[in-house]
């Protein structure tokens, strides 16, 4: 356990002699994040507390933790897991190039385009076969710090089921309709709330060695939905779109498939400025590569090892110059002092790069998380922020703001967003209905 934890811990027990451990524990984490939020010795947060009833300390330091939310939210809203962080766990922000120590195949992909391809990539690397993923996998005890030294470790395989499936919207969410190809598995940015560090259970990057095998209308069946004009397939959702795109050359088979079947939108979802072999093939209306984009304030303290914001927009440039069009994410939007002003800022510089005639989205969605990445978050950025605000157990068991926050959010961002332009669609990310309408009831297309 780390020290300053052992030491609250103990204080909290020498104060509190007569509770139970579990109890100790919830207030151990409550004074923990109480005196890390407000950069205070913890020895001031205990010495506030005047109760000896544990009903009554523990509701002290509820409100004391979460003062917006407290008197509006269910007392099981707020979440309080053990508090548990080794040092030994935090993220490695290394920003060195991409060169796998170990790279692991399956033997039905040796032919593979793009196995040789790495083999030409990687002439060091250790060439090692599996069996198969599933058995790999068995054998191989996942942790934090394997995550973190995934980077040392490439999977290739060839897919056979998830190429191409319905986003995973949470339940009760409105859904977009949107459709998922998956071109790979596992990221090397290090952004502190990505959900993979706490849903990825490989210690490494998978690439499939067959996408041509799923480029075809046969196995590519999106839904349409009307706010978009046309149905929606995307890249993105396992893995950065481009990141490995210099390797992987994925974008020419993906545009050349999009280009012939002009009836569907494919969205290339990035952070990244791997753009050559984008700008090489040259785009169509229907392609649209989307950047994530946040404050910038934000983006220096979660999104490490990604390009700047304005790296991100000097690329979107040169891919409307090659044909595409180009479309943006707010998501997550953070809660921090300054946010209104951060997010502002980044919306002028969207619309001061980009003409909004080749805009064809945005999207708004604030910080959510399966309660479970938390303690992740905790042990691999130590001192990160974004958990100091007050995130609770929402409607579908993730963490959240509260609901008149988010609100008070996407109304912001909608409204400066459509100062700049009226007609640029504008979305939710992972919200209720009755969100979007609150949002959107007065205009005139509901998105």
């Amino acid at each position: 356990m780390n020290k300053n934890i052992s030491l609250i811990n103990q204080a909290i027990q020498n104060k509190f002699s007569l509770f139970g451990i579990n109890k100790i524990r919830e207030l151990t984490r409550l004074v923990f994040e109480i005196s890390k939020r407000d950069n205070t010795d913890f020895t001031n947060v205990i010495n506030s507390i005047k109760e000896t009833n544990y009903e009554k300390v523990k509701n002290f330091l509820l409100e004391k933790r979460y003062p917006k939310s407290y008197s509006v939210s269910k007392k099981n809203c707020f979440y309080l897991p053990d508090l548990d962080i080794d040092d030994n766990n935090k993220a490695n922000l290394n920003l060195s190039k991409f060169n796998p120590k170990n790279i692991y195949y399956t033997k039905d992909v040796i032919n593979s385009i793009l196995y040789v391809r790495i083999k030409d990539f990687y002439p060091n690397s250790n060439f090692i076969e599996i069996e198969s993923l599933k058995n790999f996998l068995k054998e191989d005890k996942f942790s934090i710090q394997k995550y973190n030294n995934r980077r040392e470790n490439l999977f290739l395989v060839n897919e056979k089921y998830d190429f191409f499936k319905p986003c995973p919207c949470t339940k009760n969410v409105k859904c977009c309709s949107y459709s998922i190809l998956n071109i790979g598995y596992g990221c090397l940015y290090e952004c502190s709330y990505c959900f993979l560090q706490g849903y990825q259970n490989v210690a490494g990057i998978i690439l499939p060695c067959n996408l041509a095998d799923f480029l075809n209308r046969e196995k590519i069946k999106p839904v349409n939905n009307k706010m978009f004009f046309l149905p929606r397939v995307g890249s993105g959702e396992f893995t950065d779109s481009l990141i490995f795109d210099d390797i992987t050359l994925f974008s020419s088979d993906i545009v050349k498939f999009f280009k012939t079947n002009a009836d569907i939108s494919f969205e290339f979802k990035t952070k990244s400025i791997n753009i050559d072999n984008l700008l090489k093939i040259g785009g169509k209306e229907n392609i649209v590569v989307s950047w994530s984009v946040n404050a910038e304030e934000m983006i220096r303290e979660n999104e490490n090892c990604t390009p700047q914001l304005e790296e991100r927009l000097k690329a979107a440039q040169k891919c409307i110059k090659a044909g595409y069009c180009v479309g943006f994410h707010f998501d997550p939007v953070i809660l921090y002092p300054n946010w209104k002003q951060g997010y502002k800022q980044t919306i002028e510089k969207i619309f001061d790069f980009i003409d909004t005639k080749y805009i064809k989205w945005i999207s708004i969605g604030s910080l959510r998380m399966v309660s479970a990445l938390k303690k992740v978050i905790e042990n691999r950025f130590v001192t990160n922020k974004i958990l100091d605000e007050e995130l609770l157990l929402s409607y579908d068991n993730k963490l959240r703001y509260e609901e008149n926050t988010r609100i008070k959010i996407y109304k912001y961002l909608v409204e400066e967003i459509k100062k700049k332009s009226k007609n640029t669609v504008v979305y939710l990310c992972m919200e209720k209905s009755d969100i979007w309408n609150k949002i959107f009831l007065n205009q005139k297309r509901q998105y």
